[in-house]
Formats: C-alpha cells, structure tokens, sequence
C-alpha cells in the first residue's frame, strides 16, 4: 500500500501548528505499520533540510502561463520517508498576499506531479492523503468525479483513491472566482457562490465535494459538523455524506513529549516523581517572569490567541469573577495586533496574570510543566493536542465538552470538563479546580497519576487509518 501525504506543514521542516505535528507523527507511525509513506511540501525559503536533490520539474499551466516547478527530495528528520519539496517563487512564503491563489496552484502542481511522475516515484500510489483547505482542490484535479451519490467512474478514480482531513472547518479557504480561472478550470466544476466583493469559492468544500473519504481529527467533532452544530454549507455536505465521514483522534508523539527526558525543563521527572518535578518547575517559571510564589494552583494556556474559537474571552471574564481567589494564570501564545493588545491589557489589570506573547515551543513545555492546570475551555476544537500534552506533563486539563477535548478528558479523573460555553461554566469549574487543589491533596495527586497514564500515542490513529486505506482499496 501507497500512501501520498499532502501538507502545507510538516514538523522538523517546517511547523505553524498542530498540523505541522499531525503530518510528522502520522507517516512515521504508518510507516511502522508497513505503508509505504511519502510527504508532499511547498518549498519554503525556511525550510533548511539536509542532503535535498532536485529530481525534476514540472511544467504547469497557471493564469495563462506556464510555470516551471522544481521539485527535490528529501527525508523526513529522524526517518527514511521521502518528501517532495515544491520550489516556486509562490511557494516561498507560507503566508501570503493571496494564500488561497498559492496553495491551489500547488495543488495543482501536486496533481500533475502525482499523475506523470510515476516513474520518478517508484510507482503510483494507491491513496493521495490531502490534509485541510491548502490541499483541498487534489482530488478534483487529480481527475477525480464529483460524489453525488451514485457510482462514477474515470481512469484516475480508478487508479487512486483519495482522502480528505479536516483539521479546522473554521479556515476554509476562501477566494474569489478568478482564482480557478487561472487554474485553467471551468467554473461549472466549482460551487461558486455570491458575495458582496462577487463570486467566490470555498476550496475546503471542493475537497468535500470530490474526495472518494472525509476524515476529521476526533469522532465527536465528525459528529458535530454532520449535526450541525456549526453551522453553514460545509455541515449541510457532511450530512449528505455522512456515511463517507469518519472521525480518528489524533495522537501525540510520545516520546517527544516526555517530561522524564524533556531537555527544555529546568528539572526532568516522572510519574513517580511528579509533585516534587513540578513544584520545581513552577518556582522557576514563577521566578522568571515575577510571579510571586503562592499557595494556589498555577493555571496555564498554550495556543493560538484566536478568540473566536479558543474561548479567551471567556477566561478574561472567569478572571474577572474569580478576582478574589488564590490561583495564578499563565498565557503564552501568538495571535492578531488587536488580540495581543487586549490580553497585555488584561495582565496589566490583574497582579496574578502573566502574558507572554509569542511562539515559543521551550517555553511552552516549560508552562506545561509548572501548570497545575491547562486551560481549553474552546468554543470548538476538532481535537487539540494541548489536552493530550497536558496530561502527559501531569497538568489537568479544563476543557469544555466538544470535539477532541470529549474524547480525551474525562471529568473528575483526569481533568475537569463543564458544557455550555459561557464564562460562569468556566468560572465555576475553575473554582472547584481551585477548591479540590487546596482541600483536597490527595484526590490531585491521584487524578495527575492517572492522566499521566493515558496512552495518547500514534499507535491506535495509525491502526484506524490504515484499516481506512485497507476498506477504500478493497474492490
């Protein structure tokens, strides 16, 4: 079996987020399981890997020109899987003028690349695996016919059977019409819609639309998007599709994340000798950045500072109610202008919060560490890993009932779970938080033993995902 893992990011190379993770960890773990595995990457001018030789080129056709693309392999860090690495000036920056226009010409490219160079890739493969909205228009250009409900059939959908992840509904992929045009596609393909700037399309619905399976990174977030808890046009096309829809939790990569052997932790521990590891992390994070030393639980966040889906404003205002209390609050992440102003604002206000306003993967394993616990209280998260790391550092997670925070913490054993999105749930399950800290030492210490006994490795995920691959090929 022949697996093409198409991405916009791939930890050890080039990493935004957590897909970056996800498509470092899911080959690797495939890999062991005997799926032959092969990436396929933009060529940013950041990426900096080792041992790169430029096996071809490909000639593209985009907004009336044809494009030359240099494409070079490499391997994954740590492994022997290859990667196609797509060199063209579009292609150097990740963040662009217009994204949308540069990630479906790679597309594009990508499809050309797996439809003439069989050769070159020792075969053709068997599934082309698209990760999220940057990859969303392979299948379709690929040669793939639109799922309409009944069977249909062309030479590539006979050759290839083609996956699609969603990782983020809320990034969709947005652009005007004239970005297909230039692609060379007709209109009649697309599901174009009005707005007030004029026509546009979705790529993420495109994907949806042409890929043979839909995946998502949890089960309950599979189920929310076809209930449509979300709602918009992308629920009303998982409905239809439902019965192509699965739900597979990520994992994490267990070995990296290990306290026991975590070299950015100023002290190492382990399950055994947990209380003590994280009192001493705690104290030099408290000394770092001028927190006082106190008797109260240490809160944490780690993520993306985006308030329409992470739930800060929930915990600006469970602040505000919980103003008397004995606990800290350490908030580390990188965002918009608007949201870092609005969070140093709200640090100034209160004594025990801290914001520290960056991307800075030491210091968040260092923030892991010294948390008792670790804030999710997300208005939707379609897995999350923050939750998963967490437990591993020993820090109970709070998180609200949705998506992938559903199905990997379970309240009152190895984090805190409240349901409605509102800033009194999250106020009240953080007061009983802090409450069972203080008064009751013992019930902590067993609910951080039994988190950190969670088995949140890739081993399981790989397993679903190549029984997947397993079920498309079976005639």
């Amino acid at each position: 079996m022949r697996v093409l893992f198409v991405t916009s990011e791939c930890a050890g190379l080039f990493k935004q987020g957590g897909l970056g993770d996800v498509s470092y960890a899911l080959p690797v773990a495939l890999r062991t399981l005997g799926v032959h595995m092969a990436v396929a990457l933009p060529y940013y001018e950041k990426i900096k890997a080792p041992h790169v030789a430029c096996v071809g080129q490909l000639a593209v056709d985009f907004d009336r020109r044809r494009e030359l693309i240099f494409v070079f392999k490499t391997s994954l860090p740590g492994s022997t899987i290859p990667v196609y690495l797509f060199r063209h000036p579009l292609f150097n920056h990740y963040k662009t003028a217009n994204m949308a226009e540069a990630f479906a010409f790679f597309s594009k490219a990508v499809a050309q690349f797996y439809l003439y160079a069989n050769p070159l890739l020792g075969g053709p493969y068997d599934i082309v695996h698209c990760q999220d909205w940057h990859t969303a228009l392979v299948p379709m250009l690929i040669g793939e016919e639109r799922k309409v409900g009944k069977k249909v059939g062309t030479l590539a959908s006979a050759q290839v059977r083609t996956v699609f992840t969603i990782h983020n509904h809320l990034y969709k992929g947005e652009t005007g019409v004239m970005t297909i045009l230039k692609l060379g596609l007709p209109r009649s393909l697309f599901h174009v819609y009005e707005t007030s700037l004029g026509s546009a399309i979705k790529l993420m619905r495109e994907a949806l639309e042409y890929a043979d399976q839909i995946t998502t990174v949890s089960p309950t977030y599979a189920r929310e998007l076809i209930t449509h808890e979300h709602g918009d046009e992308i629920n009303a096309v998982m409905k239809r599709r439902a019965n192509n829809v699965v739900g597979i939790l990520n994992g994490i990569d267990q070995h990296r994340w290990n306290p026991r052997t975590d070299a950015s932790l100023v002290h190492t521990y382990d399950k055994g000798s947990v209380k003590s590891g994280k009192s001493s992390n705690k104290h030099a994070l408290r000394t770092s950045f001028r927190l006082p030393e106190s008797s109260g639980p240490l809160f944490g966040f780690v993520g993306r500072l985006e308030f329409r889906q992470k739930g800060l404003d929930l915990i600006m205002k469970a602040v505000e109610t919980l103003a008397t209390q004995n606990f800290q609050l350490f908030l580390l992440g990188e965002g918009s202008a608007k949201s870092q102003l609005k969070l140093a604002e709200f640090a100034k206000r209160h004594g025990n919060v801290r914001f520290v306003h960056t991307f800075d993967e030491r210091l968040a394993r260092r923030v892991y560490a010294a948390a008792d616990v670790i804030l999710v209280p997300s208005k939707f998260e379609p897995c999350g890993l923050i939750q998963m790391i967490a437990q591993r550092y020993g820090a109970l997670p709070l998180v609200r009932k949705t998506g992938g925070l559903a199905d990997s913490v379970t309240d009152g054993k190895t984090g805190f779970v409240f349901e409605t999105y509102r800033a009194g749930a999250l106020a009240q399950k953080m007061h009983h938080a802090i409450a069972l800290y203080l008064t009751k030492p013992e019930t902590w210490q067993r609910m951080m033993a039994l988190a950190m006994r969670q088995d949140f490795s890739w081993d399981k995920s790989a397993k679903e995902y190549r029984n997947l691959y397993r079920k498309l090929l079976t005639p």
